[in-house]
């Protein structure tokens, strides 16, 4: 082949083993995504059999060869899905330890370790605190790293999830012979294979010869209604072409023969376990949040680093001295502690999400739920309850509801309706048959005895439905009377036609064209409700023509279709769950979009749609699968923008991807709902996808990223509203991480610019980053919602961390903070007799271990090692007083609209979290061994006081503060400066 392009090449050349010539290995992964996403074009259900035999190579009696299926089977493959190609494990760990955040963690210890190598160089006796620092930073992305990577295997799952799917034995004829135990593996193009009841059928086939032959199609369209495939014309769609039965769906009823027209991964079930193991989900709004605040922290701490280089170069430090500045500068800009705060904030949520049903497999889909403006929801057992049931029951000009109080129907259409049914009771208890007939034999067990009724008529000859007939009729013997009597039941087009009498309240009248119009009228009024409606209609047989132990012949019927008497019409209907309405309506009021995205009719889905509050209106837009494959990218973009309330019906699941991406290149949040591996691709490329635990498929369950435990859509509801409030508590929680930030970066450049002795040491910023914040950055989790967050409009620009909260940290609260730390610091010195004045320009004596005589402000000669025990008192001082500021700051960030006087101290965890503070922060400075370690000092009882002043004055700023935002005082400026 001179070119390999998709124009050129067989699509099935880019899936067998290997990879077609000239196509670079990198690009063979994107070539088939992009294939895969493609609707399936093919015309092989369309032509006739003797081209298709003619162009596969086949013969329907014989087969293939097993020397042409051999050679087949090498050239393309076994008939089997094939996984994406994996990275090894190790790669998935360093991708989860080097993604997000953990970047910046990771600079910041390099940094460390190349400080301490430097300090190494330069100094006799270096200290060990960066090369600490460095560690502890490795052993928290570690341990953060690890936390993640327990999801990253899930496309290999997910392709293991739908290989299960796959039967083991096929029955195929070949060389003539026909061989039940053909592994399913070595089927390939051109095979003639033989389905029958309980069979999977083993690939993509086209029907040869049937009777009877039905199919659960719900793996690949949700719908769990059988479907009859016969050897008919087939349509355009060969996802609704009723000559088509696909690969591993379930032969619920009858036989078919059939020729395979696909195999593996270029069958309908094979493009879905692609999509779905191929597909990368889209970024969370989380992750995109932290790669920002990355940005605006990794440009702040460059240039602080470039401002404090040129600073200390001006002021005469050595190049190497300059250089450990710099990397000192960076290292306190990163905020150590914020990665494993929102990884516990996150876990926290999804714990208390789980004792609501909803069980959280990606930590990151909380928050993104919150953040979420459309959902695409399934219908068929998300909507609905996946359970069909008579609904109506018309009867000779009647409509009837039947829960109604006054509902009634006439014995002989109880009788028809139990022998038309072919589903039965299991022995325990169930009900086996297709979901009509189960929904039937349901409703007569209400009103009648069909069990009963079926003894006393025995079967005697049956024409099972077909999709050509559209009828299924039987004869059956009336014990009672001894004689024979025909039931029908089908479309009711087919069956008005075929009678000539209609049963009514006392007698039989004949059947006029007015009569027929009116039922028709009726029908198709409870059709256009979304119900599936079924006619019965029976006749009785004369004894003389037909005598007992007359030979019926159902192949060649020897028996009347004609001249029958119309007993009534039956609705079905998949009824919309009680929970779900009020649902939607809730998710409505909060601003979120709900569409519906189903493969189901489409009155159908426009009724439920409007059962269910979707479509408000006879206005709401519908899209089918067909208008919707004639779409550009820009029409569907000008359909979502026009049309709010949508229905998309008859969608296949590449569609359904379609619909999702259309909306995230809106911008959009997207959240998709679905329990059938029609819907794996949709949910995996979602920003949320969200399967049912009851009623989900393990497809569905392995790709989603939350489960429904409790198949409730009201669920969601809930999941929303954690997820808006964890984004407030997570701004909280970031605030409160950041304003520490201040005071511990400000001492190191007031050692750097004002040649002071260090105000607080590296191993005490340790203390604060991964010690006393941790618990109560993690407890603002727990803070409670400080309005209706389901009342609010989209979060639209609201980010995580605002140029508000910055001016908010790093101009207001954290100077306060560090003037805090200061004040103590100063104060432990002056105690000693170093008054402030005389602290600025002192560092590099203070430092030089060959000054021993070192005199202070009251002419006070000290040593250096003396020099370094007052340096850890005062340090221990500055620790202290940020400890402490840190606890008002935990208070007052509980919120960041209401009065705390509002709100009050009833987090539990965050008051135990302050309690911890308080403790923490006595063993640093107090026992033997911890505090030679953190280059602490037992401080006396006055100085744990000296922050207070400016813990009350922090409360009452707040305040102040908080009070000016409600009131909009100033003209809302205030509003528009700090309200983050």
């Amino acid at each position: 082949m001179s070119s390999v392009t998709s124009s050129t090449v067989s699509i099935s050349e880019f899936f067998r083993p290997g990879k077609p010539k000239g196509l670079r290995s990198r690009d063979l992964s994107s070539t088939r995504l992009n294939l895969l996403k493609k609707e399936i074009q093919t015309e092989n259900h369309l032509i006739s059999l003797n081209e298709l035999y003619e162009q596969l190579q086949t013969d329907p009696k014989h087969g293939l060869s097993k020397e042409r299926a051999q050679e087949l089977l090498e050239y393309y493959g076994p008939n089997t899905l094939t996984p994406p190609t994996e990275n090894g494990w190790f790669k998935v760990l360093f991708k989860s330890l080097c993604t997000g955040f953990s970047i910046l963690i990771w600079l910041g210890a390099l940094l460390c370790l190349v400080a301490y190598v430097i300090e190494s160089s330069t100094r006799a006796n270096p200290t060990a605190d960066n090369l600490y620092l460095g560690c502890v930073l490795i052993a928290v992305d570690v341990i953060c790293g690890l936390f993640s990577f327990y999801h990253n295997f899930k496309s290999s799952k997910i392709m293991k999830t739908f290989n299960s799917m796959i039967p083991t034995y096929a029955t195929c004829i070949r060389d003539g012979v026909m061989n039940t135990d053909t592994l399913v593996c070595d089927i390939v193009k051109g095979d003639i294979v033989r389905v029958q009841a309980g069979d999977i059928v083993p690939a993509d086939i086209r029907i040869i010869d049937s009777k009877g032959f039905k199919v659960d199609n719900s793996s690949l369209t949700g719908e769990s209604i059988a479907v009859s495939r016969s050897n008919t014309e087939g349509s355009p769609n060969i996802l609704e072409s009723g000559n088509v039965a696909f690969f591993s769906t379930q032969c619920v009823e009858g036989w078919a023969l059939g020729v395979v027209l696909c195999c593996g991964d270029l069958t309908a079930l094979g493009r879905v376990a692609g999509l779905a193991a191929r597909l990368t989900p889209a970024p969370s709004p989380l992750s995109r949040e932290i790669r920002r605040f990355m940005r605006y922290m990794s440009c702040w701490a460059l240039g602080l680093g470039v401002f404090i280089a040129s600073a200390s170069l001006v002021l005469g430090y050595p190049f190497m001295q300059t250089t450990i500045f710099v990397i000192g500068i960076i290292v306190a800009n990163i905020p150590e502690g914020l990665q494993p705060t929102v990884t516990a904030s996150l876990t926290i949520t999804a714990q208390h999400m789980v004792k609501k049903n909803c069980l959280v497999k990606n930590l990151e889909a909380v928050e993104a739920l919150g953040a979420c403006t459309v959902i695409c929801s399934d219908k068929t057992g998300t909507l609905t309850e996946n359970k069909m049931v008579v609904h109506h029951i018309w009867t000779w000009n009647n409509i009837s509801f039947v829960n109604d109080s006054a509902f009634q129907t006439y014995a002989c259409l109880l009788t028809c309706g139990a022998l038309c049914s072919n589903a039965d009771i299991k022995n325990g208890g169930g009900i086996r048959g297709d979901a009509s007939e189960a929904a039937i034999l349901n409703f007569l067990i209400q009103n009648s005895d069909p069990l009963t009724v079926r003894k006393s008529y025995p079967k005697i000859a049956e024409i099972p439905f077909n999709s050509v007939n559209k009828y299924q009729v039987s004869v059956h013997l009336d014990t009672l009377k001894s004689q024979y009597i025909v039931v029908m039941k089908g479309a009711p087009e087919c069956l008005f036609a075929r009678c000539s009498t209609v049963a009514t309240e006392n007698n039989d009248v004949k059947l006029t064209n007015e009569m027929k119009e009116s039922a028709e009228k009726n029908s198709e009024g409870l059709a256009n409700t979304g119900e599936r409606i079924m006619a019965f209609a029976d006749l009785v047989l004369d004894s003389k023509q037909y005598p007992l132990g007359y030979t019926f012949d159902a192949e060649n019927p020897n028996f009347p279709l004609e001249d029958l008497r119309l007993l009534g019409v039956m609705g079905l209907m998949d009824p919309p769950r009680e929970e779900v309405r009020t649902a939607i309506g809730r998710v409505r009021a909060a601003g979120v979009r709900v569409m519906m995205v189903t493969g189901d009719h489409p009155a159908t889905s426009r009724a439920v749609a409007q059962e269910v509050g979707i479509a408000t209106n006879q206005k709401c837009h519908v899209v089918t699968g067909n208008e919707l494959r004639n779409m550009t990218p820009d029409l569907l973009h000008w359909t979502l923008d026009k049309h709010y309330e949508i229905v998309f019906a008859r969608t296949s699941p590449t569609q359904k991807l379609q619909i999702v991406e259309a909306c995230q290149r809106q911008g959009g949040v997207v959240a998709v709902t679905g329990d059938g591996v029609n819907d794996a691709p949709a949910l995996r490329r979602a920003d949320i996808g969200i399967s049912m635990g009851i009623t989900g498929s393990q497809v569905s369950k392995q790709t989603a990223d939350i489960i429904l435990m409790d198949d409730n859509f009201a669920t969601i509801v809930t999941g929303i509203e954690e997820g808006r409030k964890i984004f407030d508590n997570l701004k909280k929680s970031v605030c409160y991480i950041l304003i520490s930030n201040v005071p511990e970066i400000a001492p190191v450049l007031m050692f750097i610019l004002f040649a002071v002795p260090l105000p607080l040491g590296v191993m005490t910023i340790l203390c604060v980053d991964l010690g006393t914040d941790m618990w109560p950055a993690v407890a603002l989790a727990y803070e409670g919602a400080e309005s209706d967050v389901m009342a609010r409009t989209l979060r639209g620009r609201d980010t995580l961390v605002s140029a508000r909260m910055l001016r908010l940290v790093y101009g207001h609260l954290g100077l306060i903070e560090f003037a805090a730390g200061m004040f103590a610091y100063f104060i432990v010195m002056a105690e000693h007799g170093f008054y402030p004045l005389q602290l600025f320009g002192i560092r590099q004596r203070w430092d030089n271990e060959a000054v021993s005589d070192l005199t202070d402000s009251l002419g006070q000669e000290w040593t250096f090692t003396e020099r370094k025990e007052v340096q850890r008192a005062s340090q221990a001082a500055y620790f202290v007083a940020v400890v402490l500021t840190q606890m008002m700051n935990g208070i007052i960030c509980k919120t960041r609209y209401n009065s705390l006087f509002h709100v009050g101290m009833r987090n539990k965890v965050l008051n135990m979290g302050l309690v911890f503070e308080i403790i923490l922060s006595c063993v640093i400075c107090y026992v033997p061994g911890v505090n030679t370690f953190f280059r602490t000092y037992p401080l006396r009882l006055r100085w744990w006081f000296l922050a207070l002043p400016f813990c009350a004055f922090m409360f009452v700023f707040d305040e102040f503060r908080k009070y000016c935002i409600r009131r909009e005082l100033f003209g809302g400026w205030y509003n528009r400066l700090t309200f983050y």
